[in-house]
């Protein structure tokens, strides 16, 4: 009250105040709370008559219990998706709070964490591991086929033995590639990922 007098209005008046809502919104609050403010109901053309200052702190504190109330709702529902989903959900949902720039300002304080990261020597690209493997494995595989040739050379060895050890390690080797193209997939790690992704040393 700037003058210390209550100021009295009708429904119309109290919509035009900066901050309330429309005028038959309010006409549906004040038919959903009884206890709203009102000194004179309006009926058969007579204006509603409402104590402006009470009806603003009644609408103040109808807004702070409807936040307090949708808050408690997130909660509950937050707290039963984590004992329905487990543990695994818990880093997802740890941001449904967080606004739009709080997440873009969280993902690139990760990325700047992978880059010094990588600098240091802890992170390396997924594809110099996927190169050096490879060549790794040709180089393997070569040996392998010349494996029996050069056993040969250095003792009498028959040759169906010979013949055997050629198909052992042909077998291993196979096996070898089928193993790491199923821990590929099953790591969801395929030769056409991006270059730029980057793995731990040492796992």
């Amino acid at each position: 009250m700037p003058d210390g007098r209550a100021m009295i209005g009708s429904l119309g008046e109290l919509a035009t105040l900066p901050g309330m809502p429309s005028e038959p919104t309010l006409r549906k609050i004040i038919a959903n709370n009884p206890d709203f403010p009102v000194l004179k109901r309006g009926k058969n053309g007579d204006a509603y008559e409402i104590d402006f200052d009470q009806a603003v702190e009644f609408m103040r504190a109808l807004k702070a219990k409807e936040d307090q109330a949708a808050r408690a709702r997130a909660d509950e529902v937050r707290q039963y998706g984590l004992e329905l989903l487990g543990e695994d959900a818990a880093a997802a949902t740890d941001q449904a709070g967080l606004s739009s720039a709080e997440r873009n300002l969280l993902l690139q304080e990760e990325l700047t964490a992978m880059k010094v990261a990588e600098k240091r020597g802890e992170l390396i690209r997924k594809a110099s591991v996927e190169e050096t493997l490879g060549t790794l494995l040709v180089w393997f595989r070569e040996k392998g086929k010349s494996f029996s040739a050069r056993l040969a050379r250095r003792h009498d060895v028959p040759r169906d033995l010979l013949t055997a050890i050629d198909e052992m390690m042909e077998a291993d080797q196979h096996e070898l590639a089928d193993r790491m193209s199923r821990m590929g997939q099953l790591n969801n790690v395929a030769p056409t990922d991006q270059d730029d992704t980057v793995v731990r040393d040492g796992v």
